[in-house]
């Protein structure tokens, strides 16, 4: 279950105004506490709302990792939280700053579930194509 970065992805590097984006869809039999749980690790964040072409994206960032959750239904109609991650890379627009941002944020998601005892049935990791970052 746990992610881990190989390498740097997209069809193209990382550019300053975009962001590194890594989706977790979690299935689990208690989700208040998977919510929970990561209400106790992004608590310390400001909320935003920003306007992106697919609609509004809410959720919290401390300004360099963004996190959105949302429940949804798999394809056997299990329901789940999906998390989604965008991690800003570094301002001069080198190095990998994003790609381990996300790294340590699915790093410490996981880590803290298993800390607090909580039970996941799956949990299947999406790295997205970069966008552009909102603000």
């Amino acid at each position: 279950m746990r992610w881990k970065k190989r390498a740097a992805w997209g069809r193209r590097p990382l550019a300053v105004e975009e962001w590194a984006v890594l989706h977790a869809e979690v299935i689990a039999e208690d989700l208040i506490a998977v919510d929970d749980a990561v209400e106790e690790l992004t608590g310390f964040m400001d909320p935003f709302r920003a306007d992106v072409e697919e609609g509004p994206l809410v959720g919290v960032t401390d300004g360099q990792l963004s996190v959105a959750k949302r429940e949804f239904h798999d394809q056997r109609g299990r329901r789940g939280l999906k998390l989604s991650f965008y991690a800003a890379g570094a301002a001069t627009g080198t190095g990998n700053d994003a790609f381990d941002r996300l790294n340590s944020a699915a790093s410490a998601l996981l880590d803290h579930l298993n800390a607090e005892g909580i039970t996941v049935e799956s949990i299947r990791w999406t790295e997205a194509d970069h966008m552009t970052r909102p603000f």
